[in-house]
C-alpha cells in the first residue's frame, strides 16, 4: 500500500457566503444548511435566514421561504440537528430573550413547522450542544436565560413522538458550561471544551473530554492526557471515521484565538495534534464545521481585527473582532491529482506538457468568477474536489 497523504486545506472561497458568527449548520446529502447567527455589520432580520451550500457545485444560495407564525425568529447561539430530511432548531438568543421552542425545517418543502410536544422541555438557553442518537435529540448544558446561570443538565426529545424527557444519569457529569461541543460515536455523546465558572467566580475553559453512554445513561471520564488541546470555547467538533476532530476556538485564559486541529481516538483514548498542510483559516471562534464525505467545510466565525483591515469589527473587552464570510475546505484524503492541480495553480506552472483533460480543467478553474491564486495561500472557485 502507498503512504497515506496528509490532511490538506485545499480551497478557500472568499465570497458568496453569509457573514456571521454563532450560527448553526448541518449537512443533508451533499448540501450544507446554515441557520441564522449574528453579524454586527447588519441589522438582525426578524426571522431566521437560511443559506445552502452545494458541495458539488461549490456555490452558496439563500433559501427564500414563506414566513408564517411557525417560522423562528432570528437567533444566535442556537443548535440544529439533522434527522432524515428534516432539520430541528432549538434554543438560542434573539434581541430580547432566549427560546425553548422546537422548530422543524423541511428541506424538501422549504417550510417551517412547530411540532406539538409533550413533557417538560429544557429552560430557554443558548450556547448549549445538541446531537442525534437513534430517534432522540439530546440537549446538554448551555446558559439558562431566566436564571442567568450555566447548566450541565441533559434533556432529550423523541423525534417520532415529540416527548421531552429530563435524562437522569449516573456517574460524574461534566461541570456547568456553555459553548462546548457534543459529538456522537455509536451510542455515546462526547462533550469537549466550553466555558464555565469555578468557585472563585472566574471563567474556566475546559479541556477534558467526557462521554455519556446513552444505553446505561452513565457519564465516564477517560484518563487525562498531556497532549490534550488547551481549554477553549466556541470551537467546532466533527466526527470522521470514528474519530473526533477539534478545530479552532478561543482560549479565554490567554485571550488567544486558535486555528489548530486535534484528533481524539476513543478506542486508544489518545489525542493527536494534526499537522495539516496547505493554507489554514486564520485563528477564529464561533465558526461552523461540517463534514460531507471526505471533506470538512469550515465557514464564518470571528477573529482578532487587524488595524489595517477595514472590515466589520466589534469590541469584546479589549479584543476587537471581525466577522467572516469565507469558507475553507479541509480534505482528509486529498488525491495526488488534486495536490498536483493546487501546485500548478499556486506556482503558475506551464501546463502545455500536461494531459489535455487536465489542461482543460485548469483553464476552466482560471475562468471562474473571483478566481485568484497567491503563492502564500490562495482562493479560488470551481476546483473539482471529487476527482
Amino acid at each position: 500500500m502507498g503512504a497515506q497523504l496528509s490532511m490538506y486545506w485545499t480551497l478557500c472561497i472568499q465570497r458568496g457566503g453569509p457573514q456571521r458568527v454563532n450560527h448553526a449548520a448541518v449537512a443533508i446529502g451533499s448540501k450544507i444548511y446554515t441557520f441564522s447567527g449574528y453579524c454586527s455589520d447588519h441589522d438582525m432580520p426578524q426571522f431566521t435566514d437560511v443559506y445552502c451550500f452545494d458541495t458539488i457545485f461549490l456555490k452558496w444560495s439563500k433559501i427564500n421561504y414563506e414566513t408564517t407564525p411557525e417560522s423562528p425568529k432570528a437567533c444566535y447561539g442556537h443548535s440544529v440537528v439533522a434527522y432524515k430530511h428534516l432539520v430541528y432548531l432549538w434554543g438560542g438568543q434573539n434581541i430580547t430573550t432566549a427560546s425553548n421552542i422546537l422548530y422543524c425545517f423541511n428541506t424538501k418543502t422549504l417550510s417551517w413547522s412547530i411540532p406539538v410536544t409533550s413533557g417538560q422541555p429544557p429552560k430557554p438557553a443558548d450556547g448549549h450542544s445538541a446531537c442525534v442518537i437513534g430517534d432522540y435529540m439530546y440537549i446538554f448544558g448551555g446558559f439558562e436565560d431566566d436564571i442567568k446561570s450555566f447548566s450541565n443538565k441533559t434533556y432529550r426529545i423523541n423525534l417520532t413522538t415529540f416527548q421531552w424527557q429530563t435524562v437522569h444519569t449516573t456517574g460524574c457529569p461534566p461541570s456547568k458550561r456553555d459553548f462546548h461541543t457534543a459529538s456522537v460515536i455509536d451510542n455515546r455523546m462526547y462533550i469537549f471544551g466550553g466555558r464555565g465558572i469555578e468557585e472563585s467566580d472566574v471563567e474556566y475553559y475546559h479541556n477534558e473530554i467526557m462521554y455519556l453512554d446513552t444505553n446505561s445513561m452513565k457519564w465516564s471520564v477517560p484518563r487525562k492526557h498531556a497532549r490534550a488541546p488547551c481549554g477553549r470555547r466556541s470551537h467546532t467538533a466533527v466526527v470522521y471515521k470514528g474519530e473526533i476532530y477539534i478545530i479552532g476556538g478561543f482560549d479565554g485564559i490567554n485571550l488567544k484565538h486558535l486555528n489548530d486541529t486535534f484528533k481524539y481516538n476513543p478506542v486508544s483514548d489518545a489525542w493527536t495534534e494534526m499537522k495539516v498542510q496547505g493554507k489554514p483559516p486564520c485563528p477564529r471562534r464561533r465558526h461552523c464545521s461540517v463534514v460531507v464525505e471526505d471533506i470538512l467545510y469550515l465557514f464564518g466565525g470571528s477573529s482578532p481585527k487587524n488595524d489595517a483591515d477595514n472590515r466589520s469589527f466589534f469590541s469584546e473587552g479589549f479584543i476587537y473582532l471581525r466577522e467572516h464570510s469565507d469558507l475553507f475546505l479541509l480534505d482528509f484524503f486529498p488525491t495526488l491529482k488534486k495536490l498536483a492541480t493546487i501546485n500548478i495553480l499556486e506556482n503558475n506552472i506551464d501546463t502545455n506538457c500536461l494531459p489535455s483533460a487536465l489542461q482543460d480543467e485548469i483553464k476552466w478553474i482560471k475562468s471562474q468568477p473571483g478566481y485568484t491564486y497567491k503563492r502564500r495561500g490562495y482562493s479560488a472557485f470551481g476546483l473539482n474536489l471529487h476527482s
